[in-house]
């Protein structure tokens, strides 16, 4: 974490930031174990060939984490508060799919104490197919930020 003497991260419009997983059936095991979301779509291989994609999928909740965990680590960054986002499920991922998620900044509005950013995000998978895309509000304060 930063503290108060720390240099202030400069954010621009235009900013980019990824990172890329790869899901394994462990990861799903493991969100449906925290999250108590345990429906065989995600966790029963046999109930899930009587479903719509034929196959055990990726929690869309957990794939779309991937944009928050991009806002939260890597931009903005450390410091920031999540205010919303809006999310759109729009492809299946599968165990053992790799997806990288792209955040970009396309505002940032100024206030007394913090900025918010609004950032746009989308997760592809190893295809190139856009699985989840998102619009979000990020709070960053200005004694860890600064507009540029």
């Amino acid at each position: 974490m930063r503290d108060e003497n720390s240099v202030k991260k400069t954010i621009h419009v235009g900013d980019r930031a990824s990172l890329t997983k790869r899901f394994t059936v462990e990861d799903i095991e493991a969100f449906a174990q925290v999250s108590m979301d345990d429906q065989g779509l995600h966790t029963d291989p046999e109930f899930s060939r009587r479903g719509l994609f034929r196959r055990p999928v990726v929690h869309g909740v957990l794939v779309g984490s991937l944009i928050s965990s991009v806002m939260g680590t890597r931009l903005p960054g450390e410091g920031t508060v999540l205010q919303s986002e809006d999310i759109r499920f729009l492809q299946p991922v599968y165990p053992g799919d790799t997806v990288t998620a792209e955040v970009v900044v396309t505002g940032i509005e100024e206030h007394d104490k913090y900025y918010i950013a609004t950032l746009e995000g989308v997760c592809r998978n190893q295809d190139d197919i856009t699985v989840v895309e998102a619009d979000c509000r990020q709070l960053m304060l200005k004694r860890f930020f600064e507009a540029g």
